[in-house]
């Protein structure tokens, strides 16, 4: 698997969780990713998006939204970075909000950097309350 394919796979399963309480039970967290953004993304749309999350945590400013739009389709959305509530210096939070046509979703993630990781890559640590 490589750093991209890794981050994709991050991002899809970032953005599933966000449709999903923590306290569902299986088919009520089946329910509601049913209609959810994400499941309507193209690759295109989750390659936007992927680069916009590590844009973000990477360089994005605390509390300013980075955005992404597909020109070709209907999906959209955006990141806003902030610190970690622990300050520790290899984490972030980061809003994600998407939307896809009349669907939209947003959720708030504790991400932090990979040792070991080529390039420390970013991983989702925490989904936070809302």
């Amino acid at each position: 698997m490589t750093v991209r394919q890794g981050g994709r796979l991050l991002v899809v399963a970032v953005a599933v969780l966000a449709a999903a309480s923590t306290q569902a039970r299986p088919l009520n967290l089946f329910n509601a990713m049913r209609d959810t953004p994400i499941t309507r993304f193209s690759s295109a749309d989750v390659d936007l998006m992927t680069r916009t999350v590590h844009q973000a945590l990477d360089s994005g400013a605390d509390g300013v939204a980075v955005t992404w739009e597909n020109p070709r389709g209907s999906s959209g959305g955006s990141v806003t970075p902030g610190k970690d509530p622990q300050d520790r210096a290899n984490c972030r939070v980061a809003r994600i909000e998407n939307r896809h046509r009349s669907l939209q979703n947003a959720g708030s993630y504790l991400f932090c950097r990979s040792k070991g990781q080529p390039q420390g890559a970013w991983q989702v640590v925490e989904l936070l309350p809302r």
